[in-house]
Formats: structure tokens, C-alpha cells, sequence
């Protein structure tokens, strides 16, 4: 093994922390996950005094952290500064954090400034130290040699003393790297591990070895890289809170025993043969999980293993069954959105949603949630093309752009890649970018996201055009059509030249087949399109219907004077004498 490969391990990063610290060349250091007794004695075995540190999320929610130095005096300027505070931190505080941890005041300054920024120590020297070089200093070249020498130490002492001790928490096996360190502990571009667990299963057609595919990683709000067990123990937690038996307005479980127990082929413990019914009554969904997928997901793992047999949990599924549950990340507020339901009015209207509504359809998720969960589900099966191969010309694919650093999220506390994944669309010509946050915000029912370092929002028309989706009153349209005797339609939508708006009529025409057609056939048909601040763009009366009642007209995106219209979203309207107007959104881009 190289050397330098146990910078991927992060109980190696938590020894060569405190001998960094312990040698004063880091006066702090932070370790942003709570530590156990032995990782408490082992800093305390370096003559590091140890203090935790509570910071709060937007929403709340508690992010435990972990200080060590061997001044006391640091320790309080630190915890002054930042304990019982809020994740986002100022400029100021940055500055502060990068004095305490012992960084070149002009990489600080830098970071602050610019961000990842290119220098020529990347995949070398970079990799040793816990802050970022800034291109042009000066001071970092000269901490090569002590850094170096630490690593040694602690390789050495890593080595002969823990991997070969079974009973030490160093002596786990790691799978898989990770972006782990600290949004401003400045161990920015250090990787982690995650502790394998004998549990974990690989998963087919998972080509970054986190043990969850790329659609999953999409699914479950952790694409590029996706921390799987965090993940499955959650939905285990989930599972196990929900009432036991029937209800009509919530989420529940219902076991199913049976008579006999598998033993887990990987610790032996006996679970019985039966399962539990996950059920979600509101949106008509449940699915089935063995006891056995329950131990398997309380060690970290959708996969499980009965006999021998490898079967793996439908977590889109279990997603959407347990979604009425997933709403922390609610308490990011979307502007404009008076009935916050994640949807502003704009869209409140594209999508034939209740401005004044959050739960228009009653499904157990809010209105912003269910058209959030409509676009994560198109997305995640969407080709992931690496940047720098050659992308299909006639499939929508998702390039994935990462880069050096990570944030997290503000409300939930999870790391992402700060890089930035990019939808396209081909056949359109067209594209969209956003941070892998926002994709994290989406999957879990908002299109506002925060991280650390990336704030925003996501335009879900945009992005629902870009996807050729129409999440529009889909289960209205055959009532409406019944009810009426007409459907409207148009082809192609989005379009960028020409589209064909067509309706055929089942009742009307038929009712009136002994009138003469020409006669009246401007008080029986009319088409009207409209921009999205209800102006007038155009109107079509028809020549005459076809001979099965078929009524259409071509529209080449010119108002009526015959003026080219700018790309957006149009309304059509259509209408029958004595009967109601039937509306459809339609989609121009140039």
C-alpha cells in the first residue's frame, strides 16, 4: 500500500491531526464528527486537552464538533467564537478560524476570496496540509519539510501500532473516499473512509464504490458521492418510529411474522422469516422490507443477503412511501411563496397548483415537494456522462463537473462536492447548471438550497422544460376530455418553429352535424394564446374540421401581427360554444 493512501483513512487523519497539534504546528485543530472514549484517550495520550463544541443548523438542528489543543487559551478563543453559534459563519470568523488553526494568513485570505483556486501543489505537497495553497505563497513551501516528517511519525506509528491491534478502532478496513474535512477547518482536499461495515454488500453499476448507485445517489440527495449507510440507518430510524397499525391520514407499518428465522450470513444473529408493510395511505404506496433488509439497513446496507440470495431494497420507493416524513429541509424559505409549499406563485400557476394551497392534492406532501419529487425521480435516470467523454446527441444526460472542496448543508449538516452538475438536453440545444446542493435540496422537496458555500434557487418551469416533462393537471386532462368532449393537445412542446395544437370533438360536432359547418363554425371552435401575464398573442378560428371531427391549426410562434414572440411559456386556450374553456401550457424556445 502507498504510503500517502492513509490520508484515506480517517482514524489515520485523527492521529496525524494530534501529532500536528501535539508538535504545535497546528495551535487547534477540529474534528467535525463526535468522538468515542478511545479516540478521546488517544488525544489525551498526546497531552491534548479535548472540549466539544455545539453549532447549530438554520433549521435548529444541533452539529456536534470536537477541539483539541495543548493551550487552553485556544480552546477558549474558539469556543467564544463559534460554540452555540450557527453553521454559516462571516468573513471575519473565517479569519479567525484560519489564525487559530495555524494557516498562512494569505491562503486564508485567498480561500475567502476566491475559493479552490488552481496551484501547482495539487495531488503532491496539497495533500499533506489541512488549508488550501494560494497560488502565489510564499510560507507554505516552507512547512513541506515539517508536515512531511509528521506523516512519517504517524505512518509508522499508525502501522506498527494500530493496524495489526484488532481490538483498536484503527484497525478497520476502509472502502471508499469520501470529501469529508470541515467547510473552513481548511482540510480541504483530504479525503476520508467510511467504516466498512462486513454488512455492506457491492452494488452492481456502482462505479464510485459507495455502494449506492448514481440514480440512487440522485434519489437520496447525496449525488456525486453518497455515504450509504447514514442513509439506510436513517430509513431504518424512519421505519421503526411509525405507528404499528392502520391509519387514513399517516404513514404506518404492519408487521407480517412468520414462523421460523434466517440467520445473517455475516454475524449469525437470528431474524424471523417475516416482514413489515410500509404503507403511505395518503399517495397510495407501501412496499414490503424483511426483517432480514432491517438488519442489513441497521448496519448501513440496502443490500441483504437470505441464504443464498442477494436482494437489494427499492429505495426509490421507500423514498417516496416515507416522504411525507422528509421535511427538515422545509424550513428553508422560498421567496415569493405565500402558502410555503416550496413553489412560488409563478409556478404555483405553471403547474395547475393552489396559490393559496400548500397540499392541492392531498398526497401527503406539500405542492413544491410533489413536483420536486416528480423532477428527482426524471432525473435520476438520466446517464451520467463524465466530463471529457463523449455525450449522446439524442438523450437528455447529466455531465458531472467536480471540483476541489466540499460544503455542507446548512439544514441537514451532509457534505457535498462544491462542484456543479449540468443537465443537457440535446435535441433542445439547451442546458442547465446548478451545485450538487441544489440537487441535494430537490431530492428532499425544496428548490431553494444553502450550503456553506453555494445559496440559491432552481427554477423548477426551467428545469421541467429542459426535462420535457408536463407535470401540468396530468390526471385532470381525461376528466376534462370526458366531462367536455374534447382534448387539446399540441406537438411538439417544448417546440422551437412550429407546433400543431389539434382537438377532437366527441359530442358537440356530433350534436350539431345537421347545422352547416361554415356557417357556425366561429361560435363552435376557437384557439387563443396567451403569454404568462395573460396578454393576448394570438387567436385562430378554424377553416373547417376533418371528416373524424379533427380540429387543428399551426402555430409558428408570431403574435398577430406577425412579429416573432421571445422564448417562454405560453397558454392555450380552447373553446367549444356552451362549454368550458380547456387550458394547456405550451413552451417556446428559440
Amino acid at each position: 500500500m502507498k504510503k500517502d493512501s492513509f490520508l484515506h483513512d480517517r482514524h489515520f487523519q485523527l492521529l496525524y491531526l494530534a501529532l500536528l497539534t501535539s508538535h504545535k504546528v497546528k495551535p487547534l485543530s477540529r474534528w467535525e464528527k463526535p468522538i468515542g472514549y478511545k479516540e478521546k484517550h488517544l488525544l489525551k495520550k498526546f497531552d491534548l486537552a479535548v472540549e466539544p463544541v455545539t453549532r447549530y443548523c438554520e433549521n435548529g438542528e444541533k452539529i456536534e464538533e470536537v477541539i483539541f489543543s495543548k493551550s487552553s487559551r485556544y480552546l477558549a478563543a474558539y469556543t467564544r467564537h463559534f460554540d452555540h453559534k450557527p453553521l454559516m459563519i462571516t468573513h471575519a470568523q473565517r479569519k479567525v478560524e484560519g489564525f487559530l488553526f495555524g494557516y498562512p494568513s494569505c491562503c486564508v485570505k485567498n480561500f475567502i476570496q476566491n475559493g479552490y483556486t488552481h496551484n501547482k501543489y495539487i495531488d503532491k505537497e496539497q495533500k499533506l496540509l489541512f488549508h488550501w495553497i494560494c497560488p502565489d505563497c510564499r510560507i507554505s513551501s516552507s512547512l513541506f519539510p515539517l508536515y512531511e516528517s509528521i506523516f512519517n511519525e504517524c505512518h509508522e506509528l499508525f502501522r506498527s501500532e494500530y493496524s495489526t491491534n484488532v481490538q483498536s478502532p484503527f484497525a478497520k478496513v476502509f472502502k471508499k473516499a469520501l470529501p469529508y474535512a470541515a467547510a473552513l477547518t481548511f482540510s480541504l482536499g483530504t479525503l476520508s473512509q467510511l467504516h466498512a461495515d462486513l454488512h455492506w454488500v457491492p452494488v452492481p453499476g456502482d462505479d464510485d464504490n459507495d455502494y449506492l448507485t448514481n440514480s440512487e445517489e440522485l434519489i437520496t440527495g447525496v449525488f456525486p458521492s453518497g455515504e450509504t449507510h447514514t442513509i439506510a440507518q436513517n430509513n431504518k430510524a424512519i421505519i421503526d418510529s411509525l405507528p404499528r397499525g392502520v391509519s387514513t391520514n399517516f404513514c404506518y407499518v404492519i408487521e407480517h411474522p412468520a414462523y421460523g428465522f434466517h440467520n445473517c450470513p455475516i454475524c449469525g444473529e437470528a431474524h424471523n422469516m417475516g416482514y413489515v408493510s410500509v404503507h403511505n395511505p395518503m399517495h397510495e404506496l407501501e412496499i414490503d422490507i424483511p426483517y432480514m433488509a432491517l438488519h442489513f439497513m441497521e448496519h448501513g446496507s440496502f443490500s441483504y443477503i437470505i441464504g443464498d440470495d442477494t436482494t437489494r431494497i427499492d429505495i426509490p420507493l421507500l423514498n417516496k412511501t416515507i416522504a411525507p416524513l422528509d421535511t427538515l429541509h422545509h424550513a428553508l424559505a422560498t421567496p415569493n411563496d405565500p402558502d410555503n409549499d416550496g413553489l412560488n406563485n409563478t409556478a404555483e400557476l405553471y403547474f395547475d397548483m393552489e396559490i393559496d394551497n400548500p397540499y392541492t392534492h392531498n398526497i401527503g406532501i406539500n405542492d413544491g415537494h410533489e413536483i420536486a419529487q416528480a423532477l428527482i425521480e426524471n432525473i435520476s435516470i438520466l446517464p451520467v456522462i463524465p466530463s471529457g467523454t463523449t455525450p449522446p446527441i439524442d438523450s437528455i444526460y447529466i455531465e458531472a463537473q467536480l471540483v476541489w472542496g466540499v460544503e455542507d448543508c446548512t439544514i441537514c449538516g451532509r457534505t457535498q462536492n462544491m462542484g456543479t452538475a449540468t443537465i443537457h438536453n440535446p435535441l433542445q440545444g439547451t442546458s442547465m447548471s446548478f451545485p450538487f446542493m441544489g440537487l441535494h435540496y430537490i431530492s428532499h422537496g425544496r428548490f431553494v438550497y444553502d450550503g456553506t458555500a453555494n445559496q440559491g434557487e432552481i427554477d423548477p418551469i426551467e428545469l421541467c422544460v429542459l426535462l420535457e416533462m408536463d407535470l401540468a393537471a396530468i390526471e385532470e386532462l381525461p376528466e376534462i376530455a370526458q366531462k367536455h368532449g374534447y382534448h387539446v393537445m399540441n406537438f411538439p412542446n417544448p417546440f422551437n418553429t412550429t407546433t400543431t395544437i389539434s382537438f377532437e370533438t366527441t359530442r358537440h360536432l356530433r350534436q350539431l352535424a345537421d347545422t352547416p359547418w361554415q356557417a357556425n363554425y366561429h361560435e363552435l371552435s376557437r384557439i387563443s394564446i396567451y403569454n404568462i401575464e395573460g396578454q393576448l398573442v394570438r387567436e385562430f378560428l378554424p377553416v373547417s374540421p376533418s371528416p373524424d371531427h379533427q380540429v387543428s391549426v399551426f402555430w409558428d410562434g408570431t403574435d398577430v401581427h406577425g412579429n416573432a414572440v421571445p422564448s417562454g411559456i405560453y397558454l392555450l386556450k380552447a373553446e367549444i360554444e356552451n362549454s368550458e374553456k380547456v387550458c394547456k401550457k405550451i413552451v417556446l424556445i428559440r
